[in-house]
């Protein structure tokens, strides 16, 4: 079976200096990142509590709040990394910003290049560390993001993911798939799982406002690729 890598971590980008902002964001998204940028912190308020992001690069003096008491007052973003950065640089100043959480403090200017490494490894000492996955509830057809979010699933949609999840990050031949629905490969119409795929997706991208992890695999069949648990 084909083996897939992980989906790019996601990157937020609080920044009002616009010009700084979109060269971080396109420095991090050609480095691999799926990287967004937004100016503001009631913005990045509303845009949390609708999408999912690994790490947070947070400007401390922002035109509608100060980013250290907005970073203390965020229930939401405890399991997120943080990277600060900010013209603040006294030894008092990176140690509140430390004890609000920050995992990385970075006094500008800075260089994207070394915000990229620290980025990097930072996505990878949480992912070694972090025990969330996708959770399938089979007996309640519920799929349940790792932020604790439920989503109502179809009983074909609950079959199709309880059989990928059985080898998540491996791809499962469509003919395997179609076994699993109670169907048989002889005589299936293999678009009809086309489209069962694509109105998950996109009842997923509804609801969350980010992609439903399976990768369509050319020519063989479909992918989970991230961590996922069967209850």
């Amino acid at each position: 079976m084909t083996t897939l890598s992980r989906p790019p971590a996601r990157i937020l980008v609080i920044e009002d200096e616009i010009d700084l902002r979109d060269a971080t964001v396109d420095y991090l998204n050609m480095e691999g990142f799926q990287a967004f940028g937004l100016g503001s912190l009631s913005a990045a308020k509303d845009w949390i509590k609708t999408y999912h992001c690994d790490l947070l690069v947070l400007d401390l003096g922002l035109p509608d709040g100060d980013g250290l008491k907005w970073l203390n007052d965020q229930v939401s973003i405890s399991d997120m990394g943080i990277i600060i950065t900010t013209a603040r640089g006294s030894a008092g100043q990176r140690i509140d910003g430390i004890r609000a959480g920050a995992d990385v403090y970075l006094v500008k200017p800075i260089q994207l290049a070394e915000l990229s490494s620290l980025a990097t490894n930072l996505v990878r000492r949480l992912s070694t560390k972090s025990s969330r996955s996708w959770t399938l509830r089979k007996l309640l057809w519920i799929l349940e993001t790792p932020q604790g979010i439920e989503v109502k699933l179809t009983h074909s949609e609950t079959v199709l993911l309880a059989r990928l999840a059985l080898t998540p990050g491996q791809a499962v031949h469509r003919r395997d798939l179609v076994t699993s629905l109670g169907l048989d490969p002889e005589t299936y119409d293999f678009r009809r799982m086309e489209i069962l795929v694509r109105r998950m997706r996109n009842k997923i991208k509804q609801h969350l406002g980010f992609e439903l992890p399976i990768e369509t695999v050319h020519k063989l069949g479909y992918a989970f690729t991230a961590p996922i648990e069967v209850s």
